[in-house]
């Protein structure tokens, strides 16, 4: 006897409470790719927290230097459901929830919130209250970064020495953002975003009682607010300029006061710009900024560029290059970082694509991956 699985359960209970007010849409994807990944690195360098360039998603049979290819849901097959409903005064609700799907896998996390907010709108005032797009990506990442997967290599090198969602800043957990404008994604002539992030500290302790960089027990900042993102962009024509800034923020609880243990407070920021240079290509330039916050030695930088081009409505490219540089010695260098993407449209709802990436560390080797994929939507 068929029985409904409880996440079709929940949409359709969903969909029926709120057709009253307004009608839900129903989105996602299913999004299945080859992947190939080699390397020939040391990559155990001091505090290093993170891959620059990760070896595919959701895959299987994990991809590595060991294996000649892999399967890999690397863009995160999705579902989501999203709607809004006009209030009183001009103001309007609003509501995502959108779930991460692991297709590719029998048992286990076959679905993980990726999006779960609800908003308030009225003009060019918008309030958002949960997990959510990071500013920081929205205002410095999409100036470089357009490929699905792979191609975040500098980004990575410098969002991966913060804490939390912060982090890698795809996305942002338990946060509460107020955006002027339509956000870094629109046309708005000017827009900015200010976000706290709440209890996104997960340094702490084990279940052993021992320290630990990320994943604790117990963590050890007692801040309410552990970090602030505070982004803008003004638009110029074919130009757009914008910046952004997160401020981690560290009050040491009784435990890592006991224990010695002060927290650092890391911080990054960007400064960038995207160019229309015509209605088929465009430029994007960004340069990030990090500070671990441990005295002298504790800065990172980057520089990246990159190029989009339209060759005709269903095939487009995308190219880029970065670089960076650590003011400690003992940490990653950034020499090199190449990527790129092409994509053709099969229809209005399925795309083929091609990315690559390749990561040089000055003293410490080589990553290279590629990857072919497929996606449906819906």
């Amino acid at each position: 006897m068929f029985r409904p699985a409880p996440l079709a359960l929940a949409v359709a209970v969903s969909a029926a409470s709120m057709s009253a007010t307004a009608a839900p849409t129903l989105y996602g994807w299913v999004d299945i790719g080859i992947e190939s990944y080699s390397e020939s690195s040391d990559l155990n360098i001091v505090d290093e927290s993170g891959r620059v360039l990760y070896p595919g998603s959701d895959a299987p049979v994990a991809n590595t230097d060991g294996k000649d290819f892999s399967l890999t849901n690397g863009s995160q097959s999705r579902l989501g459901l999203k709607g809004e409903e006009a209030l009183e005064d001009g103001w309007v609700g609003q509501y995502r929830m959108e779930l991460r799907a692991n297709v590719l896998e029998d048992g286990g996390a076959a679905f993980r919130m990726r999006l779960g907010w609800l908003g308030l709108s009225k003009g060019d005032h918008h309030f958002k209250v949960g997990a959510q797009w990071s500013p920081f990506f929205a205002y410095s990442g999409w100036n470089t970064h357009r490929a699905e997967v792979h191609g975040v290599g500098s980004y990575f090198y410098i969002t991966n020495l913060m804490v939390g969602s912060t982090q890698y800043g795809y996305r942002n957990d338990a946060t509460v953002s107020y955006t002027y404008g339509d956000g870094a994604f629109s046309d708005s002539p000017f827009t900015a975003t200010v976000a706290l992030h709440v209890n996104e500290d997960d340094r702490g302790l084990d279940g052993d009682g021992n320290y630990t960089g990320s994943g604790a027990k117990t963590p050890l900042n007692d801040s309410g607010v552990t970090a602030t993102t505070v982004a803008a962009a003004a638009t110029f024509g074919p130009v757009t300029v914008n910046g952004a800034y997160i401020q981690s923020i560290v009050k040491e609880s009784d435990e890592a006061k006991e224990m010695n243990i002060e927290l650092a407070a890391p911080s990054i920021y960007s400064l960038g710009a995207k160019v229309k240079a015509s209605d088929a290509l465009d430029f994007g330039f960004a340069y990030r900024a990090a500070d671990r916050d441990e005295g002298k030695d504790s800065g990172r930088q980057s520089y990246t560029v990159s190029a989009q081009y339209q060759l005709n409505p269903d095939l487009s490219l995308h190219l880029g290059y970065g670089m960076g540089s650590d003011d400690d010695d003992a940490q990653l260098q950034l020499e090199q970082n190449v990527f790129g993407m092409v994509q053709y449209e099969l229809s209005g709802s399925r795309h083929l694509r091609f990315e690559f990436e390749q990561v040089s560390y000055e003293d410490n080797g080589d990553m290279t991956v590629g990857l072919f994929s497929m996606r449906q939507a819906f």
